[in-house]
């Protein structure tokens, strides 16, 4: 039963052995090789062995296991169950794991005469994972075996959730390579090869990361049904910070190959890009952001050993950068603004400051507890400090598709600008016809225009020297389109809420909004139709409610056009019961009311028969002295089978009325009855409602397109830089 213990146990240990083995050959004990060799074998073969063993036990419902029973149920759908192994922390950390020691293979065998060094500092990386997973196993067992499981939060029951996380764990295990290496370069003093061996790597963080930033975006987007991709949320921060200190080492790792300049920045960003993937754990595993983080996990006993490696790293690797930062030398940065190579260190600067303000802001509530009441920086802050520094790095982009890796004249330079200055211009022009009114907003549409319009020239220059040469201009151009329509979706949607009526019609936005009903997917899903059209278009959009142990799921529907999306959000389905009106009137027994000069007194309840399973029936008899003086009784019937009730009128003498037995209550001995002409009225009846929200978010889908271009420009880049390494 504490078989998976036992194998993370082992893999510590053989962790352990591996590390301390690496330490010695890197001090020169070469005999320590072998057996540092197998160890670590055998540590990577035992991981991998443990994650086998999760999947085997999901699978085979062993609810036993308290992170079984809290991620799993018995009719969770099998690839579920599989990719329940990250759906908790203990899981997640294992996957983390199993990638990192599986990267560790291309690590030992691309170290060479630096094995010693850079195998030890990656181990001791590993075992602050491992040393995680010890404290807070995924083979923990309950006290009590439950009969089934807490089941998976439909939240996580996604198409999205199933490849956003590996994704996002193999980008944070990636940045393990550069920091062993650049650390193994500080301990032996020799600087000169570790760039071109990690720089594949780091490319291949920037798209891992940047494709778990596009899934996660694009599953909130999706599936949340508030509207948004990126919230600023701690967990969302936590991913965002080492991207950026990433794009800006593999900026600097350029400068490096090519001039030979911004060592001791790259050292410093290869450390300082793994230290965010640790104090972002720190900040989202501890449990020190639960009261600010929709998403953070909660505390498993952790906080101390988190704060402790954070401490432990930060002061090792920045004191070894202090210590050898004398003997680490580079070539003499170019001075000229009018060079690619100073528009890539201001590149390099701001994207350093924008990860800065949001780690900042996203630290708020530890900064603000040493002096006062912990409390979260307003998410304003965020696009107040960011967008100006968009609005820069806008320009340049748009300069480093411009310039050269050589010095080039003004005259030259004037020439370039003015294609690329036009057609931004013209882009501003039409965002203003289109209703884009703020100064800022036409201020960056202007600047990424000018960056789209510089680097797609550029990529049609350099396409003629082949696909591989246009990686770099192809993620420019996407960052652009992203950062237009970051700017366009986020400030000019605009929506309206309604609440339809069954099979009620209205118009919003152009369009014809129609409630069908609803339709039982199954036991714990059901989805309200709604009917759109626009002119002679129409389509359904089913929007679902999912109920579970954890809650209510509204999922949106979502309509992609070439210029917007159609977002359609439902916040509820309610039953709204008969109401009171002025045609209804509340009598108890024995008293009289006036009713378009009739007194109608309530005598008693004639009682219906139970006959027939399921159905109940009740009238109540009614004296009714009308103007002329004349006096009845009649019975109106209230018959209820099933949920819906059927209302027996009975006519009110002297009149075209009918009188409507509405409600019983028996214990007051009162009733309230509806009267109108012929049929029942409608607010007579109970009514269905549907509450909904439709937006539409104009040229969001280039935020998707860009960030696609991106995060696939970039694995391009990484795999032809893999082939140039080898």
């Amino acid at each position: 039963m504490i078989t998976g213990s036992y194998i993370l146990a082992l893999a510590t240990a053989a962790a352990v052995l591996s590390a301390a083995g690496y330490y010695f050959t890197a001090r020169g004990s070469n005999k320590y090789l072998l057996v540092s060799r197998w160890s670590y074998n055998a540590a990577t073969a035992l991981v991998i062995t443990a994650v086998v063993y999760l999947i085997i036990l999901f699978l085979n419902d062993r609810f036993e296991f308290t992170y079984i029973s809290s991620c799993s149920s018995i009719d969770l759908p099998v690839n579920f169950k599989i990719t329940s192994l990250w759906a908790g922390q203990e899981g997640s950390f294992l996957l983390w794991a199993a990638f990192s020691v599986l990267l560790g293979l291309w690590v030992r065998l691309k170290a060479k005469e630096q094995i010693g060094w850079v195998m030890f500092f990656y181990m001791i990386s590993l075992l602050f994972l491992f040393t995680l997973l010890n404290i807070s196993s995924p083979f923990k067992l309950n006290a009590a075996i439950p009969p089934d499981g807490q089941g998976l939060n439909p939240l996580l029951q996604s198409f999205w959730m199933q490849i956003h996380p590996p994704i996002m764990f193999l980008g944070y295990a990636a940045t393990f390579v550069p920091f062993a290496f650049a650390m193994a370069a500080l301990a032996s003093n020799k600087f000169d090869s570790w760039v071109k061996l990690t720089f594949p790597w780091a490319i291949f963080s920037v798209c891992t990361l940047g494709a778990g930033i596009f899934l996660g975006g694009y599953w909130s987007y999706e599936t949340l049904g508030w509207g948004g991709y990126w919230g600023w949320d701690p967990v969302e921060n936590a991913s965002l910070v080492p991207w950026l200190a990433n794009i800006a080492l593999v900026h600097g790792m350029i400068l490096e190959r090519k001039k030979g300049t911004f060592r001791k920045t790259n050292l410093f960003l290869a450390i300082t890009t793994f230290l965010m993937v640790i104090y972002g754990t720190f900040l989202t595993r501890s449990g020190v952001l639960a009261d600010f983080s929709v998403h953070s996990f909660v505390d498993l006993g952790l906080n101390a050993y988190l704060a402790a490696f954070l401490i432990g790293f930060t002061v090792v690797s920045y004191g070894f950068l202090a210590l050898r930062a004398k003997s680490i030398n580079s070539a003499e940065p170019t001075r000229s603004p009018l060079s690619k190579e100073f528009a890539v260190f201001l590149g390099m600067l701001f994207i350093i400051l924008s990860a800065f303000l949001v780690l900042m802001g996203t630290s708020a509530p530890l900064i603000t507890r040493l002096f006062m009441e912990p409390s979260a920086v307003d998410i304003s802050y965020y696009p107040l400090t960011n967008l100006p520094i968009a609005v820069i790095l806008g320009i340049v982009l748009g300069m480093a598709g411009v310039f050269t890796w050589r010095v080039i004249s003004w005259r030259e330079l004037k020439h370039k600008l003015i294609v690329p200055l036009i057609a931004a211009v013209m882009i501003v022009a039409l965002s203003a016809l289109m209703g884009v009114y703020n100064i800022i907003h036409l201020l960056f549409i202007f600047t990424s225009a000018f960056a789209f319009i510089a680097n797609l020239i550029l990529m049609i220059n350099h396409s003629q020297r082949g696909f591989n040469k246009i990686q770099a201009d192809i993620i420019h151009i996407g960052l652009a389109l992203m950062f237009i329509g970051i700017v366009i979706s986020s400030g000019y949607s605009y929506g309206e809420k309604s609440s339809l009526e069954l099979n009620e019609s209205e118009e919003l936005m152009g369009y014809r909004l129609t409630y069908k009903g609803i339709k039982i997917i199954d036991a714990n899903r059901e989805q309200a139709i709604l009917v759109v059209e626009r002119g002679s278009d129409s389509f359904n959009a089913p929007l679902d409610f999912i109920y579970s142990r954890q809650g209510l799921v509204r999922n949106p529907y979502i309509k992609k056009f070439l210029s917007y999306d159609l977002y359609i959000s439902p916040e509820e389905i309610k039953t709204i019961k008969a109401a009171d009106s002025s045609q209804t009137i509340i009598l108890s027994k024995g008293q009289t009311k006036v009713f378009d000069g009739c007194e109608i007194t309530f005598e008693g309840f004639a009682q219906g028969s139970h006959a027939d399973s399921g159905m109940f029936s009740i009238g109540a008899e009614l004296k009714v002295k009308t103007i002329d003086g004349k006096t009845e009784t009649i019975k109106p019937i209230y018959k209820l089978s099933g949920e819906t009730p059927e209302l027996i009128p009975a006519a009110l003498p002297g009149t075209n009325m009918n009188v409507y037995l509405l409600k019983i209550s028996a214990d007051e001995g009162a009733i309230m009855l509806g009267i109108s002409e012929n049929d029942i009225p409608d607010v007579f009846k109970d009514k269905q409602i549907l509450i909904v929200e439709i937006t539409k978010k104009p040229l969001i889908n280039l935020v998707w397109l860009g960030l696609i271009m991106i995060v696939v420009s970039s694995g391009f880049a990484a795999y032809w830089r893999f082939k140039e390494a080898a």
